[in-house]
């Protein structure tokens, strides 16, 4: 991948896109194409997953297209549908070649409710298009939350 400022630009978009596809295609349960928005050995983190239900959690890490899969078909994600948006925005993005570093919030919301609401950061990779390769998602009000917003400041300033 070149580093024009049109192959940044045109990368940015597509990695825009490839982060609302996941949600979209979480939110209506389609596994297939939520799995094609990964790597095959991603990593994810959530912060307590059970936020806005209820309860409170452990992190959740998931590694892999097999554990993110289980993910998406398990019982509490299963509950959402079909009920559920996840958003994001607004997005600061960072393209570097083959790799970008994303920041941004995202939102679930639960019968037009809202039931989530996070800082992610996300490293994206090129492999035959981009995708998520890791995401870090921590709940406002998280020491960790406001460390991602700390650290991620500067992502897509030029110097």
């Amino acid at each position: 991948m070149n580093n024009t400022r049109l192959d940044k630009v045109e990368a940015e978009l597509a990695i825009r896109n490839v982060i609302a596809r996941y949600g979209m295609a979480a939110d209506c349960g389609d596994i297939d194409t939520a799995l094609d928005c990964h790597t095959e050995t991603a990593t994810y983190i959530v912060s307590n997953p059970r936020a806005g239900r209820g309860g409170e959690a452990s992190d959740l890490e998931l590694k892999g297209h097999q554990a993110i899969a289980d993910m998406l078909r398990s019982e509490m994600h299963q509950s959402l549908l079909p009920d559920c948006a996840h958003t994001v925005g607004p997005l600061l993005v960072e393209v570097n070649g083959n790799a970008a570093k994303v920041l941004g919030y995202s939102r679930v919301y639960y019968k037009q409710k809202l039931m989530r609401l996070a800082i992610n950061q996300w490293e994206m990779r090129y492999q035959d298009g981009w995708k998520i390769d890791k995401r870090e998602s921590r709940l406002i009000g998280e020491p960790a939350a406001q460390n991602l917003l700390k650290n991620g400041l500067q992502l897509g300033v030029e110097a």
